[in-house]
């Protein structure tokens, strides 16, 4: 074996050993069958072999759909296209990997490309962490077996024996698989943490069978237009990706959804052109803006021929002298210039990739993009910045405001810091602080003092521009987020590549669970920076120390401190990985279940109820104020403090509570509202909040909340009425008692058999 031989082989070893280990979750994988140099294209179930001590050299592949949960069958852990060569040629193989790739691409999914190990086959892997449904992957196989001839149904057509040999695994004829574009450790982060969610694999078999039934109904028409052929550079970017139907005069048009254009297309329309530019190169973007658009052709002229709105398509209004001055077109010739302009500019955004405007959900607005640039800021900080003494409670601060941000629907937003504190898991004070903080950074600024009379609250949004203070404590705010830097691209346009997915955990959805999560009232035992590690734990998967410490920037003794208290509650799992390494995984468990203090159950509850009254007897109290600053004479005679409210009258009409001496009586006031309000119930609302895995957010606490009926069935069963919660679930006094299991989040099978019975022999007792 010569040289390169051995370096290749070496290097396909390696690669087989990194993608089994970092993303099958499976310990066997399927040997082919047969004798070393005759082995067959089998992988008989007989064959499975176990990963650690395999045969490198022998051919195996990996199953594509694997077990999540027990008894929910099986998801596709990977969706990957087998283009084989041996009946369809290797061009058309690479056309059709190409193909599949820049569709999965366009829809927000890595592609992987691999040579299989067969002349000209090739494999392309897609990953999902979510996992893709079974007849979500039956519609891309089938879609895709449309378009491209070259595919193999086989691995996607079954979800229980559905094989794939992965890259680096050896090929039967003695070749291997190799990866083509990634090296081992890419290909295991694209298709593991930042593979795809399972929503865009929806996306990709809708778009595959919009496209598998155009080629159908129009299989040559691609490369013809209305007013001439196509050119290449615009063939080249590849198949129409929507479809292109004729509107009321006969004219082409995308069939999307009418929508104004956007800024980004104005600016463009309404640029300025001087003497010395070239006015021929500025009329296509603004043509392939308007058909992404949904425009018509009319409209389109009408943009035209008004040289106000439309200065960048001067070259269709006028045509320049040999002197440097720009003589009108006929106003026939301008149409006709449009027409062919207007025809490439179809044919252009029809082979540009699909967006969710395209079916008409509107572009993220501007406070989505201001908050998924916040979390993409907050990443470029670093660790270190998260993870010092009070790193925990400004994270989660921010947080809050991006949650409230998101609800408001603008970045100008009232600073609450009772609700803040709240929804940060702190308390007031502490979220002051961390306001405080995060302003005198540069990450918030005021654009609104606070009016203590009026009952408003200081009002922020985010930042562009701070002055440092000399505080040695300080930590600038990143305002620029560092941008991936790709090749030169040679050639064809990419003004209409679609910018970067915003990054998940700027999500409505994510940040509900991410203040949930530090809502707690476990943290208040092990610290918040405990909350930040089980967090990345939840996030990230599986993770051995080493991992967490780069993730967090904790030491390693703090790392171990964390994870010795979430293995004591049932908080973390520990297993060993192919490589000996401990990996700890986070498990279901309810985090109220963790707590350990009796004086620390529901106190988030209880805070955010205390913080209801304490703002109820504020707004008594502004009131009370507005009252006396009036002259005696003009001040309207009230009802006494300890008045019942009936409907119809106002709270704040009643005199405030005073001692002898004559001064505010502030803890009586707090004692009267709370029995207006109705704190006892409300309390109950936000236990209930807590102990369901529900944020707790002060606006939407209220007193009949917890009388509200779940619209699941209880499955029959009967309660246990004794007088305590169960000591093992948590279950409160009238609910069901269960125990859940720390793998699978499911109710065990077994009841607690002692206390039911022990409860119906009180029952019969007291009959």
């Amino acid at each position: 074996m010569s040289l390169r031989a051995q370096d290749e082989r070496a290097q396909a070893h390696r690669t087989l050993t990194t993608v089994l280990a970092e993303l099958y979750p499976r310990t066997v994988v399927r040997a082919a069958a047969g004798v070393p140099g005759a082995w067959q294209n089998a992988y008989p179930p007989e064959q499975a072999v176990p990963v650690e001590g395999m045969d490198l050299d022998r051919p195996v592949a990996v199953h594509l759909a694997v077990h999540y949960r027990r008894g929910h069958g099986r998801r596709f852990r990977f969706i990957a296209f087998d283009c084989d060569a041996k009946t369809a040629g290797a061009e058309q193989a690479a056309a059709d990997a190409r193909l599949l790739s820049n569709a999965a691409e366009a829809e927000g999914i890595p592609a992987v490309p691999a040579a299989s190990g067969t002349p000209g086959g090739v494999h392309v892997w897609t990953g999902c962490v979510e996992g893709v449904a079974p007849a979500v992957a039956r519609r891309i196989n089938d879609a895709a077996a449309r378009l491209c001839p070259s595919l193999d149904k086989a691995p996607l057509a079954n979800p229980q024996e559905g094989l794939m040999r992965p890259p680096g695994a050896a090929h039967r004829n003695g070749r291997r698989s190799t990866l083509t574009a990634h090296t081992a450790e890419e290909a295991v982060n694209l298709l593991g943490p930042d593979s795809a969610p399972a929503e865009a694999f929806e996306r990709l078999a809708v778009r595959l069978e919009t496209l598998a039934a155009e080629r159908t109904a129009v299989p040559d028409a691609d490369d013809e237009t209305s007013t001439g052929t196509v050119p290449p550079s615009i063939r080249q970017r590849g198949p129409r990706l929507r479809r292109i139907v004729e509107d009321e005069a006969g004219c082409p048009k995308v069939d999307a959804p009418w929508r104004p254009l956007g800024e980004r297309a104005l600016k463009g329309l309404r640029r300025p052109l001087s003497r010395r530019d070239d006015h021929s190169a500025y009329k296509h973007a603004p043509a392939r803006s308007m058909a992404l658009a949904g425009w018509t052709q009319a409209e389109g002229l009408a943009v035209v021929r008004d040289a106000a709105l439309s200065p960048a398509l001067e070259w269709l209004r006028s045509e320049r002298q040999d002197d440097g001055r720009r003589r009108p077109r006929a106003a026939e010739e301008t149409e006709r210039l449009w027409a062919r302009v207007w025809s490439l500019a179809v044919e252009d955004a029809a082979r540009m990739p699909r967006r969710p405007e395209d079916d008409g959900r509107g572009a993220p607005s501007e406070v989505q993009q201001a908050v998924a640039d916040l979390f993409v800021r907050m990443r470029a900080a670093g660790p270190a910045r998260w993870s010092r003494e009070s790193g925990p409670a400004d994270a989660a601060t921010l947080h809050a405001l991006a949650y409230v941000m998101l609800l408001a629907g603008t970045t100008d937003v009232s600073a609450n810091i009772r609700r803040l504190g709240v929804l940060a898991g702190y308390t007031y004070q502490t979220a002051a602080l961390a306001l405080l903080r995060l302003i005198k950074d540069g990450w918030l600024t005021i654009t609104a003092e606070a009016e203590r009379r009026a009952g408003k609250a200081r009002r922020v949004t985010l930042a562009t521009s701070h002055e440092c203070t000399d505080d040695h404590r300080h930590r600038c705010a990143i305002y620029t987020a560092p941008e991936d830097v790709s090749p030169v691209h040679l050639g064809s346009d990419r003004s209409g590549t679609p910018p970067a997915l915003a990054p998940r955990d700027s999500s409505s959805s994510h940040l509900r669970s991410a203040l949930t999560h530090h809502q707690a009232d476990v943290w208040h035992e092990a610290g918040h920076h405990a909350a930040r590690t089980l967090w990345t734990l939840r996030t990230k998967g599986p993770c051995t120390v080493t991992d967490l410490m780069k993730a967090t920037d904790y030491t390693r003794r703090t790392i171990r401190r964390h994870l010795h208290r979430f293995t004591e509650d049932q908080l973390t799992t520990t297993k060993t990985n192919r490589r000996g390494e401990t990996t700890y995984t986070a498990t279901d468990r309810a985090l109220h279940q963790a707590v350990r203090k009796p004086q620390n159950v529901d106190r988030m509850a209880a805070l955010a109820v205390a913080y209801r009254v304490e703002e109820a007897a504020h707004e008594w109290l502004t009131a009370e104020e507005a009252h006396r600053s009036l002259p005696y004479r003009e001040r309207p005679r009230r009802a006494l403090a300890d008045q019942t409210v009936i409907p119809g009258m106002d709270p704040r009409g009643r005199a405030y509570p005073r001692m002898v001496n004559g001064r505010p009586d502030h803890a009586r006031a707090r004692r009267i509202e709370a029995q207006r309000i109705g704190a006892v119930e409300m309390l109950a609302h936000a236990q209930q909040l807590t102990r369901t895995g529900q944020l707790l957010d002060l606006p939407h606490l209220s007193a009949t909340g917890a009388n509200q009926q779940s619209a699941h069935r209880s499955g029959g069963r009967a309660v246990i009425p004794s007088r305590a919660g169960c000591p093992h679930c948590h279950a409160n006094p009238g609910e069901r008692c269960m125990t859940w299991g720390v793998r699978g989040g499911r109710p065990a099978a077994r009841w607690h058999v002692a206390r039911r019975r022990a409860a119906q022999a009180q029952a019969r007792a007291t009959e």
